[in-house]
């Protein structure tokens, strides 16, 4: 009943898939709103009407004008008060950050590589962790399509789970219990504080898809799924930061097919 999933490649990489930037520019946006006049205005003292523009890309290079005229203390302080008191945790690992802020975290991690573009040596770039997987289905349950993509889709916590399955797998499930930094922060959220969790059992999302948005950086359909040889197979691309995995992974393993949690 599992899907296999196999890595067809791992790279490193600052910026999500072009496809994805309009939905983290949304969320920059709201950073912006949510730190009020300060950040606008600081922004505005260097780039007129940075705010006013026709596409994600012109805002990005209104963002990087802002860093290479303004002073490098400035150019911190829009960063504090855009991350509201995080990018220090976020620069030494997310796993340090507060929870509150973690489903902001995507939208942390393109601004600060936005800025580290143009001024590296006062905000040195975050790399994160590429992943193309190919997942075959089982013939039971549909793989996800991008119809399941979103902030609230199934693709978040479906890639959360998958990469339990990662940093966890040692051969088929069932042979090992899920461990490691994504399963110690979801447990700590619960309450539970619990080290490891039965990997036979789909994995318990409801009340924090949020935080599985904000592990997962980006997660994308990279090839819709299609019968192959009567075997559903589909691509998806998953940005991750190193911090959450810690360690190599197979190359092949097993996953499960769904998570509980539904839009």
């Amino acid at each position: 009943m599992y899907y296999r999933v196999k890595i067809l490649s791992e790279r490193k990489q600052h910026f999500p898939a072009k496809s994805e930037y309009e939905y983290i520019i949304n969320e920059l946006g709201l950073l912006f709103e949510d730190a009020g006049e300060n950040a606008y205005n600081l922004v505005e003292k260097y780039v007129t009407d940075a705010f006013e523009y026709e596409d994600p890309e012109e805002f990005i290079q209104n963002l990087q004008t802002f860093a290479k005229r303004a002073e490098a203390n400035e150019v911190q302080f829009l960063m504090a008060l855009l991350t509201d008191g995080n990018w220090e945790q976020l620069q030494s690992s997310p796993t340090l950050m507060d929870s509150d802020a973690m489903e902001n975290s995507a939208a942390y991690w393109f601004l600060n590589n936005i800025i580290a573009q143009t001024v590296p040596q006062i905000v040195p770039p975050i790399e994160a962790i590429c992943l193309k997987v190919q997942v075959y289905g089982n013939n039971e349950y549909a793989l996800l399509g991008k119809e399941d993509t979103g902030k609230y889709g199934e693709i978040y916590p479906f890639a959360a789970r998958l990469l339990m399955d990662a940093y966890s797998s040692k051969g088929p499930i069932g042979t090992y219990e899920l461990n490691g930094p994504i399963v110690e922060y979801f447990e700590k959220l619960k309450g539970t504080k619990r080290k490891s969790v039965l990997s036979t059992e789909a994995y318990d999302f409801e009340d924090f898809v949020d935080d599985s948005g904000g592990i997962v950086l980006s997660a994308s359909v990279l090839k819709d799924p299609e019968d192959s040889d009567d075997e559903e197979v589909a691509v998806y691309e998953i940005i991750v930061h190193p911090a959450w995995i810690g360690k190599e992974i197979p190359s092949d393993f097993e996953t499960f097919p769904y998570s509980d949690y539904s839009a």
